[in-house]
């Protein structure tokens, strides 16, 4: 989700992320259903629920990029906005995968506690990967 946001200059590096974002949740979130064993741990139901969380995410994003753009709410430091996007977004996908999981009962919400928490440490190394690899791509 973050990863996406970073790499979001253009539509010529959005597409590819946002695909590559959606495939990282999918696996994250059928490996947490798998571990689980959730009855509804189909690798199907995965996609389509980060494949949704994708979509709404674009909209999300152009959300924020409009803030930024017009200044709607001011911001305390550089990164607030991105900070604000990732928690948004990562709540998005909690409540999208309680509502997609709901007749596990108990175990949707350890679903969807296993799968924010696989999702954020990828993502994680990933950034610190990316910016240990390439610490010029800020812009800087």
């Amino acid at each position: 989700m973050l990863l996406s946001w970073l790499l979001s200059d253009t539509w010529l590096m959005s597409v590819p992320a946002r695909v590559a974002d959606v495939l990282l949740m999918a696996v994250t979130l059928w490996l947490a259903s798998r571990w689980c064993r959730s009855k509804q741990g189909t690798f199907g139901r995965a996609l389509l629920v980060s494949a949704l969380n994708g979509v709404l995410g674009i909209g999300l994003y152009a959300l924020f990029v409009w803030v930024r753009d017009t200044g709607a709410l001011p911001w305390r430091n550089p990164l607030w906005l991105i900070e604000m996007f990732l928690i948004a977004q990562t709540v998005l996908f909690a409540v999208l995968i309680l509502v997609a999981y709901r007749c596990d009962r108990w175990r949707s919400i350890n679903v969807t506690l296993v799968a924010v928490l696989l999702t954020a440490i990828v993502e994680a190394k990933l950034i610190f990967l990316v910016s240990v690899r390439a610490p010029h791509a800020g812009g800087k």
